[in-house]
């Protein structure tokens, strides 16, 4: 007994160096996959990467379909200086794409830029944890020109907002970072207004709506399908970004808010591919991120 003892600190400190001399080997890289279908597709080994040079990440993609086309939103952020904008590129029916171009830069970190319509116009909301606030862009010529609108909520850390439409009210979806110490992927709020463009958002009686590190944090756009609606959502049980939860909305309406999860999905289906974290189905384009195990300098 004595001699294990005595080896513990040993087996501790060589997994240690292995960790240390992998990362100085390979690193991990938010990427985007994706695959055109007539249905919504889960078959992620089948989807086909995009992947970016070895200087910088793409993440957090959410889709508008027109005039034929695919306008992919992204965030884009160059690890030299850690400060993420937002990027557009453009697919086509077949798959083809166009590489990222800057659209819209802050002072400040910008990501998840959830674009949606609205009375013939298109807005981006942004969710703004350094200056408490839910931010609102609106489109001047689309897809490329932005220009600042509006604060829709002031006060809160948000992150990953997230809009809704149904039984004539628009619900905002967003996650609370250090909500009574809480980690930001732990606590989900919801607001609700009469209309999109509101700075009059009431706050649900049941927030936090959830409080699980598994199924909380929003992973992109609520979706209907089979006449159910659905909330896609981080797992960050094992680490940030590690995998998605689907969950159905059960109830949803001023006072009570219900959900159940229906499907866990893990980056198990590639062992180079160790997180997902955000998941969007338009038209036939179905579109994930991942986190990519990659060689550094090769």
């Amino acid at each position: 007994m004595q001699n294990l003892k005595q080896k513990k600190p040993q087996i501790g400190l060589l997994h240690s160096l292995k960790s240390k001399l992998s990362n100085l080997v390979f690193f991990d890289q938010w990427i985007l996959m994706f695959d055109l279908q007539d249905d919504i597709s889960r078959s992620f080994w089948k989807f086909k990467k995009i992947i970016p040079p070895k200087d910088r990440l793409w993440a957090d993609p959410l889709v508008i379909y027109k005039d034929d086309k695919y306008y992919i939103f992204i965030e884009e952020l160059l690890y030299s200086n850690k400060k993420g904008y937002i990027a557009l590129m453009i697919m086509d029916e077949q798959g083809k794409y166009t590489k990222p171009e800057k659209i819209l830069e802050r002072p400040y970190h910008l990501s998840y830029p959830f674009v949606f319509e609205y009375k013939e116009d298109y807005y981006m909301i942004h969710g703004d944890p350094t200056n408490k606030t839910v931010e609102m862009y609106k489109c001047i010529e689309f897809p490329r020109k932005w220009e600042f609108y509006k604060k829709l909520i002031e006060g809160i850390k948000a992150v990953d907002a997230t809009l809704f439409y149904h039984q004539n009210k628009w619900w905002l979806f967003v996650g609370v970072p250090n909500y009574e110490g809480k980690t930001r992927w732990d606590e989900l709020f919801l607001f609700y207004a009469d209309n999109p463009l509101s700075d009059r958002w009431m706050s649900h009686p049941q927030n936090p709506i959830v409080s699980d590190v598994r199924k909380a944090r929003p992973a992109g756009r609520i979706f209907e399908y089979d006449k159910n609606i659905f909330r896609p959502a981080q797992n960050g049980s094992k680490s940030y970004g590690y995998g998605l939860s689907f969950n159905r909305i059960v109830v949803l309406n001023e006072k009570e808010y219900q959900e159940r999860e229906i499907e866990s999905i893990q980056p198990t289906w590639d062992r180079k591919i160790n997180g997902i974290h955000t998941f969007d189905h338009v038209n036939r384009l179905t579109l994930i991120d991942a986190k990519l195990r990659r060689v550094r300098y090769i």
